[in-house]
């Protein structure tokens, strides 16, 4: 149910819309179902050595996206994804990132190249079959940004990510558009492994290695550990001093997903 109301408005704007033509600049919401693919050997967040993966695993990707456009040269967006598992059964888990990109669309400079007798086959129910460049029913965006994820089941871990892409649309009607979008996310983690999220507790990391201080010696902390070594946790509030030798675990993530996109087109 809540997945028709939020599709509610982009089905009005497709249903009440003329055909596609030039989409001048405006506001536009988004919605991006995806299926991803997380990649890594070094992000632990399973602490019980009997369950099938160590490792976060990304299988359905929502994404919702809201996003400004102009003079159908660029613009900036804002979007939250998410990514969980381990239901039903297994330990629960999951993942965030909100953020944002800048988005450009570079088709517009051939509107100014292509003379205006160079037609295009037109989209849309109110028969008009040809429309020149500038009115295309079709774009191409370039993005790129980033912004503040997190992560975690039994260990979990914050920090940035970068993020670069492009997408395609289709505009069925200048204010319905539908597309695929091909988001490629380099997340940068704090060398850091929270043990006890609520507590602010865990060890400095070394890729997958994880560590802590006893006695200020350094020691390494199994990943089976989970908080059964009380005596090597760090702070979270002193990961820049305690792990400033740490190395952050690697991983990447990508979720190409089909975009379902509202516009409201202003001119500008």
């Amino acid at each position: 149910m809540r997945a028709v109301l939020a599709l509610a408005p982009l089905l009005a704007l497709a249903l009440f819309s003329p055909s596609a033509s030039a989409r001048n600049g405006g506001l536009y919401l988004e919605l991006a179902p995806s299926w991803g693919f997380y990649s890594t050997e070094e992000v632990i967040v399973e602490e019980d050595s009997g369950e099938e993966s160590d490792f976060p695993v990304a299988t359905f990707v929502p994404s919702l996206k809201a996003g400004f456009n102009l003079f159908g040269w660029a613009g900036a967006e804002a979007h939250f994804t998410g990514h969980w598992w381990g239901w039903p059964g297994g330990d629960p888990g999951g993942a965030g990132y909100v953020g944002g990109v800048v988005r450009v669309t570079p088709l517009e400079v051939l509107s100014y190249v292509l003379p205006d007798t160079v037609k295009l086959p037109a989209l849309g129910p109110d028969g008009v079959k040809d429309v020149t460049w500038k009115d295309r029913p079709f774009d191409l965006g370039f993005s790129m940004g980033g912004g503040y994820t997190m992560i975690g089941e039994d260990y979990a871990y914050q920090g940035s990510y970068f993020q670069w892409g492009f997408d395609v649309k289709a505009y069925i009607t200048p204010n319905f558009a539908i597309g695929l979008d091909l988001p490629f996310r380099h997340p940068g983690y704090e060398p850091y492994r929270f043990s006890n999220y609520s507590d602010r507790t865990g060890f400095c990391t070394e890729g997958e290695q994880g560590y802590g201080f006893v006695g200020g010696q350094r020691v390494n902390v199994d990943k089976y550990v989970g908080e059964q070594f009380p005596a090597a946790e760090v702070s979270a509030s002193d990961i820049d001093s305690a792990c400033a030798d740490g190395r952050a675990p690697g991983a990447f993530f990508f979720a190409p997903a089909i975009t379902i996109t509202g516009v409201f087109d202003f001119g500008i």
